[in-house]
């Protein structure tokens, strides 16, 4: 239903816009229709298939959305908020964090910070791909959790589009960053992966969040194995100066409050196989 109501509205913001007539908005409309349709048709739970075709549509509806929020913004014209996000920073911290690191930057640190950085996208994989394989009840509940979360989160990349410290301020900076093999890759994958306005709020941190929540009461052994290597990403996401504080802060806050709405809910997960 979130992801379904994201791609809708988008349509209609894209058609106030003006943009009735751009390739943007008829991808837009496809997709979307194609979701909701697919998702209709997979309503019985009761089958063994359906609730996995569900889950891998709307793993690939994220996907294919992240991608198309580079399209989208421009096509809807909405101003950059690297200004507020700044101002933001600068009346909680004094700066935005990132320049409290550049204190402790090596070139081994940012190799270090830039494959924590990766282990986001290695998590979510196996965590996706787990669930799809295992679908009961610990698995619906992480759909509705993981997708409405994703859902939130791209509405505040189309509602407050910023491109990140880094890129909207490099003048803030002494110099920048310099690491290795790793360093350079993550630079690519951000250059050319990246939807290109993701910063508000950081996905890497309440995506990682649920993640781990929903492992540390359904798969301890693998909330174990990536709780250090994960806490490195949510310090990455500052120190590689991708985010301003308040995207992580805004990221915790929906988090939380996602996460208080799925207990009071009252629905009990039951474990995956270990």
């Amino acid at each position: 239903m979130a992801l379904a109501t994201l791609g809708l509205g988008t349509m209609f913001a894209l058609l106030l816009a003006g943009n009735s007539s751009n390739f943007v908005l008829l991808e837009v409309a496809t997709a979307a229709g194609l979701y909701v349709a697919v998702v209709f048709a997979c309503r019985d739970k009761t089958n063994t298939f359906q609730p996995r075709i569900r889950f891998l549509a709307s793993f690939a509806f994220v996907l294919w959305f992240y991608c198309v929020v580079a399209h989208v913004t421009p096509a809807l014209g909405t101003k950059l908020r690297d200004g507020n996000l700044l101002a933001i920073d600068e009346a909680m911290f004094g700066q935005t964090p990132a320049i409290f690191c550049e204190r402790i930057v090596t070139a081994r640190l940012t190799d270090l910070m830039s494959l924590c950085y990766l282990t986001y996208h290695l998590y979510l994989f196996v965590v996706v791909l787990h669930a799809a394989l295992v679908p009961n009840t610990a698995s619906q509940q992480l759909s509705d959790y993981l997708f409405t979360g994703f859902a939130i989160g791209f509405a505040g990349y189309l509602l407050v589009p910023a491109i990140g410290p880094a890129f909207a301020y490099p003048e803030l900076f002494k110099e920048p960053l310099v690491g290795g093999a790793i360093t350079r890759l993550v630079a690519k994958v951000v250059a050319t992966g990246s939807s290109g306005y993701d910063v508000f709020p950081s996905l890497h941190v309440m995506i990682t969040c649920i993640l781990l929540d929903h492992d540390w009461r359904n798969v301890r052994r693998r909330f174990w194995l990536m709780a250090v290597p994960l806490l490195g990403l949510l310090a990455s996401t500052i120190y590689l100066r991708f985010h301003y504080g308040v995207d992580l802060l805004a990221a915790l806050l929906l988090f939380l409050a996602l996460r208080r709405t799925f207990l009071k809910a009252g629905s009990r997960e039951v474990g995956l196989p270990q």
